[in-house]
């Protein structure tokens, strides 16, 4: 479905569908909620990254040390989630996360553009949360996923191939913060594809 979308409008439109996503569940909010919930926010500092500087030390052997990255930019980590019940404090997550890298490489010897190099992360995993403390208003949790995150990889140097790879995902958060009642902000810090730190914006029903 997004190898149809051109690449700089990608992160808009998982935005897009993360609003529509929470605009069907606002309907259904009570005061009486049942503990599932909608969300959807950003992460900084993905595993993916690692990835990055697999591929650099890659092309450097590759290359025989020929060429080198010249400039990066990283796209960050948005992500959507369906939220669960399990019972009164346990909650099963659906997880999606999109996040890209792109850089450009020189040739060592003259500083002339070696080429592209292009990498899509899209990622689906599934989970568990427990709340250590779960009120109307405020819960601390701790939540840990597992998945599969299919790496596209384009580029248009020689020495390297466009080709697509799955991978195994992970997330693990030791310490999440839920603040607010039926819309609350999301805070949490872990380690994954997901992201180190990250921050979202929910809607309980």
């Amino acid at each position: 479905m997004f190898d149809r979308i051109p690449h700089p409008h990608r992160r808009l439109t998982v935005v897009c569908v993360a609003l529509i996503m929470i605009l069907i569940a606002s309907p259904a909010v009570s005061e009486d909620r049942t503990g599932g919930e909608i969300r959807a926010g950003l992460g900084a500092v993905p595993v993916q990254t690692l990835f990055e500087l697999f591929t650099d030390i890659t092309l450097a052997t590759l290359s025989i040390g020929t060429i080198e990255p010249s400039t990066e930019s990283e796209n960050t980590t948005l992500f959507v989630e369906y939220v669960k019940p399990l019972g009164a404090k346990s909650r099963l997550i659906t997880h999606f996360n999109y996040t890209s890298y792109e850089k450009q490489y020189v040739i060592r010897s003259s500083g002339q553009i070696a080429g592209d190099v292009t990498d899509d992360f899209y990622t689906f995993m599934l989970g568990v949360k427990h709340y250590y403390v779960k009120t109307s208003s405020f819960g601390v949790y701790i939540d840990l996923m597992g998945g599969v995150s299919l790496l596209r990889s384009t580029t248009n140097i020689d020495e390297l191939e466009t080709d697509n790879a799955y991978l195994f995902a992970f997330q693990v958060t030791p310490l999440g913060l839920r603040i607010g009642g039926a819309t609350a902000v999301d805070l949490a810090v872990g380690l994954g594809y997901k992201g180190i730190v990250t921050l979202g914006l929910g809607y309980e029903f």
